[in-house]
């Protein structure tokens, strides 16, 4: 065994060692608790004549045993938790296995995707096949990028003899 592994093995038992002493404590506590309402029922009990000539009612201590038995509950829990950790560490390598299998499992989906198919356009200049993305066309230098319209300044066709938005002239007509 190596000295990270054996420090691993310590830091667990660590682990599991303060969360039992916890476990502990939560009894004791929930004890104490259900002690203190015991005797708090039972002053009240002796006050009670007391407080029924005063038209009170002696308070119910029943929240404490409440208390009691939450904290009892987050022990356990805590404990229950600590032991599926040490429990040679298998969970947690299952886990980490388990995540380590779902992200191979997207890379491989991803990669098995089929490509993309191209787009073509036709050049308005020759009629030649463009693919997407061209800028200038490879066959008649005809360039594909919009220009903008000296009046309004929207983006047009090049290929475009008057500006669709606003009418304006934009090639001197041939005769």
């Amino acid at each position: 065994m190596t000295h990270v592994q054996a420090g691993r093995v310590m830091a667990r038992s660590l682990v599991v060692l303060f969360l039992f002493v916890n476990l502990i404590l939560c009894f004791y506590i929930t004890y104490q608790l259900f002690r203190t309402a015991d005797y708090l029922a039972s002053a009240f009990k002796i006050a009670s004549e007391v407080l029924s000539l005063v038209g009170m009612t002696p308070p119910d201590f029943s929240e404490l045993k409440a208390l009691g038995i939450y904290v009892l509950l987050l022990g356990i829990s805590g404990f229950a938790l600590a032991y599926w950790v040490d429990e040679d560490g298998s969970n947690i390598k299952k886990l980490l296995r388990s995540r380590r299998l779902s992200m191979k499992s997207k890379k491989q989906e991803y990669a098995e995707k089929e490509p993309v198919e191209l787009e073509f356009l036709e050049c308005p200049e020759c009629g030649e096949e463009l693919e997407e993305g061209f800028e200038i066309c490879p066959n008649c230098g005809y360039e594909l990028k919009p220009i903008s319209c000296p009046k309004c300044g929207k983006e047009i066709s090049r290929s475009f003899n008057l500006c669709p938005y606003c009418g304006n002239q934009l090639k001197e007509e041939k005769e």
